[in-house]
Parts: C-alpha cells; structure tokens; sequence
C-alpha cells in the first residue's frame, strides 16, 4: 500500500490523490513512467517526480529511518506488507504499580519466521537484550504500544532507542470504527486463544507475576503462555487489518 499513496507529496490531500488516480496513475511506478500528471505545471510534476523517486529509492534500500522520519506515524501501516519480512509484535507484562515504582516484567517479541523471545525480570531482561531481540527489524507492531508498551520501555530503560516505524494495531482498527482493548478487538476478527489463556488479562497477568514472586508453581509459565498469546497474535491481526484499511481505501478511490 505504500507504493500506492501520494499523500506524501507536497500538497497532495485525499482530492488530489483522486485527481491522480483517475489519470490512470496507481503506484509510484507509473507515475515516474509518466512523468507527472496532466492537471498541474511542468515544474510541479518535475518537484513530485524527484519527491516520488526519492521514496522509492528509500523503500528499495529498506531504509525504515527514512519512512520514520518522513512518514506520520498514522500512516506507519502502510509499510506492513514492504517490511513484512523484518517485522517484529512487542508485548510488554509488567508489576501494575502506579508510577513510578511500576517495572517491567515480561517483554514478548515476535518475529514471524524466527519465533517468540521472552525476556523476563531477573533472569535475563535488559535493554541490551531488548536491542538484541530486535536487532534487523524494519517495523514494529504492537497493540496501543504508542502510548503505553514503547513509552514505558524507554523510561526504564533510558538509553534504548526503539526508534522504528510503528504500526500500533489500536489507533489502526480505530479507523475502521473497532475499539476496545486486544481481547476485544480479537474476538471481532475471529482470533481465538487456548484454552488456558482465554478470558485472561493484564490484571491477571499482574496477579501471575506476583505469584511467581512467592514461589508459586506454574505462575510464570502460564504468565509467559499469556503474553506469547498477546505477542503472537499481533501477526494475524495486523494483517487483517491492513487488508482491511487497503481495501476501504481502494473502495474509496484512494
């Protein structure tokens, strides 16, 4: 879907992008093929093919800086299907304190051809394990994790970076009219858990942690089983919902 918006492009807004496409013009490919558009200046459409070429030059070198710097972080969603092949769901557990004496407990990372990485308080969490579970990846994925997963992570951990483009699964599904919290927004997409996970929450969670802290069996295990379940099934969501927001938008002439 990246390859095929103008909105980067300066002054191009949802009208323009109609204007462009009812041109014949459905990609960047065939825009530089065309060498601009009939509606506008010679110079406007030499400014746009130099923009255009740009972030194709960008995107062919799988240059996520770039598309971090120069795409807004609504639109970070485009990028699931280019970046696909690095893409990394991060889920975070942690002690439910209220701030600032909450911490991290578990982080759950995700990359779909390489497996789950669990990290975990005490035994082998730390930033530069979190560097290390995520070193190669060109998108992030996380559900509501721009305002609380990453934000939380970088205050416990002040010199990790996370500095990727960011597909947050909440503020994406907001777009088709689905709200609620990632349980909710699975069971409308027909995401099912095992049996041992489902109906359980980030309380719970909080309540396993404890229990493992007082030596309770089986606690962290079912703890960690809770967090791959919301880690692992960022994958099939984000993808649901990207078909989701491409195909509205194409539905929408855009």
């Amino acid at each position: 879907m990246i390859r095929r918006t103008f909105r980067i492009l300066n002054g191009v807004g949802p009208y323009t992008e109609r204007r462009i496409r009812r041109e014949g013009i459905s990609s960047w490919d065939d825009f530089l093929a065309r060498g601009g558009v009939k509606f506008t200046s010679a110079r406007r459409n030499e400014l746009w093919t130099e923009e255009l070429a740009r972030w194709r030059t960008a995107l062919e070198r799988r240059n996520e800086r770039f598309f971090r710097e120069k795409l807004p972080r609504s639109e970070h969603w485009r990028l699931f299907d280019a970046f696909c092949d690095d893409v990394a769901c991060l889920d975070i557990e942690t002690t439910g304190q209220a701030p600032p004496y909450d911490e991290t407990t578990v982080v759950g990372v995700y990359r779909p051809g390489r497996g789950l990485s669990q990290l975990v308080a005490g035994r082998d969490l730390s930033g530069d394990a979190i560097d290390a579970a995520l070193e190669g990846v060109k998108l992030l994925v996380t559900f509501f994790g721009a305002n609380f997963d990453v934000p939380f992570l970088k205050r416990e951990f002040s010199y990790l970076q996370l500095e990727l483009p960011h597909y947050d699964i909440c503020f994406a599904a907001k777009r088709l009219g689905v709200t609620g919290g990632l349980k909710k927004v699975e069971k409308k997409f027909g995401i099912a858990r095992d049996g041992d996970v489902d109906g359980l929450d980030g309380y719970d969670a909080v309540k396993l942690w404890q229990a493992h802290c007082r030596g309770r069996r089986g606690a962290l295990e079912l703890l960690l089983r809770y967090n791959a379940a919301d880690t692992k099934n960022l994958v099939p969501l984000a993808a649901i919902i990207y078909q989701r927001l491409c195909a509205r938008e194409n539905d929408l002439g855009a």
